[in-house]
């Protein structure tokens, strides 16, 4: 698949997740993405699981893509690294605040020589305000938004959701303005720069929440794998285990009740969401001793075949084997030298196909030379920044 950014050419500088994650997207969708490294890698490269060498997490993030070890500050090589930014359609950084404009790379340092250029800048807290020189991660951006302070069981510790949110929400959302951008340029010709951060994109997937607080001006409670917007819906356990299940609408509620033989329906208590959302632990008290009664497998079927909105807690090995997934290809394998590695595949199709670059991850300055090449550089001046310590060649 060439995909709709095919010809469009991104230089990248990221480390670990949200700069190399926007700029995987958008190589999925066909663009030529250069990934610039320092001589040790992107931090990515030293994180395992690791088999027969080769990091997972580094080519979770990384398909698609060349790695080209240039020094964007050295004096023989910096001007080999603006030329390639200069050229480009986009470029993408995810680095402390300030250093692309030390090594003479900031979006305005560019747009002159380029104006068509969409320049994306990931980073923790906002690009300019109080808080811009800040560094952050991921745990740091869930407490700071509210979002740990609404995870969790009633009564227990804050809890943080086990993926790297942040990361991958201001990886998507710089992926999506660098689209729109694109869009842009297309009727005007003038590029534009696109500023992420990390903990607005974790702010912004709370609307929700947000929208409780601004309604009340109170802080939302912890309620587990409960809802405060819809009743019954949480975690249940079962004879064998445990199930979820989200009833969103009386019609939904009707049926539910008629199944597990209740005739609440006219309850006041339970007649209309609103009531059932504030009566949700006398409605549980009612279900739960009822689901408890028979076993997951039982109450999956039943729910299914009416139409109702349950699922399993899946294993990953569930999850991977589960055979929607599969035909979703949301697990597929890069082709390395070392055999293949399997990568989560994309979420995203394209004209019944999943927008996917099956580009094995590039080894550290695979394509230094190439790179170079491509930039009108000789091979005696190659060997010089290459006998300078400038580039290193894979």
């Amino acid at each position: 698949m060439n995909g709709p950014l095919e010809g469009i050419k991104v230089v990248e500088f990221g480390n670990l997740i949200a700069g190399p994650y926007c700029s995987m997207l958008l190589a999925d969708m066909g663009a030529d993405v250069t990934k610039i490294e320092s001589r040790g890698g992107d931090l990515a490269r030293s994180f395992g699981p690791y088999l027969d060498g080769t990091s997972y997490y580094f080519a979770a993030i990384n398909r698609g893509k060349k790695s080209a070890v240039i020094n964007p500050r050295a004096d023989g090589s910096k001007e080999w690294v603006r030329k390639l930014c200069v050229e480009a359609d986009v470029v993408v950084h995810n680095l402390r605040h300030g250093a692309m404009q030390r090594a003479g790379l900031g979006y305005e340092d560019l747009v002159e020589e380029n104006p068509g250029l969409v320049y994306a800048e990931i980073s923790a807290f906002g690009s300019s305000g109080p808080d811009a020189e800040r560094a952050g991660i991921d745990i740091i951006f869930q407490g700071e938004s509210g979002m740990m302070g609404v995870s969790g069981e009633e009564g227990a510790p804050p809890a943080k959701t086990a993926t790297t949110v942040a990361d991958y929400m201001a990886g998507t959302n710089a992926a999506m303005g660098v689209a729109a951008a694109l869009a842009g340029r297309a009727s005007t010709g003038k590029g534009s720069k696109v500023e992420v951060s990390l903990r607005d994109g974790v702010i912004a997937i709370q609307s929700s929440w947000n929208a409780m607080y601004f309604a009340t001006g109170e802080q939302p409670g912890r309620i587990g794998t409960g809802s405060w917007f819809t009743a019954p819906t949480e975690t249940y356990a079962t004879a064998d285990g445990h199930f979820n299940l989200a009833i969103v609408s009386d019609g939904h509620f009707k049926i539910l009740c008629e199944t597990l033989g209740l005739d609440i329906v006219a309850d006041p208590r339970f007649a209309t969401n609103e009531a059932r959302v504030e009566h949700r632990t006398a409605l549980a008290d009612l279900v739960k001793p009822l689901f408890a009664s028979e076993s997951t497998d039982t109450w999956i079927e039943r729910l299914h075949e009416i139409g109702l909105p349950a699922g399993r807690l899946m294993t990953m090995q569930e999850v991977f084997d589960d055979p929607q997934v599969q035909h979703n290809q949301m697990r597929v394998e890069l082709p390395t030298g070392k055999g293949p590695v399997p990568v989560t595949g994309s979420p995203i199709h394209l004209d019944g196909e999943p927008a996917i670059s099956l580009v094995s991850p590039p080894m550290l300055g695979e394509h230094t030379q190439n790179v170079l090449e491509s930039l009108g550089a000789s091979a005696d001046e190659i060997a010089e920044l290459q006998a300078a310590g400038e580039i290193a060649l894979g």
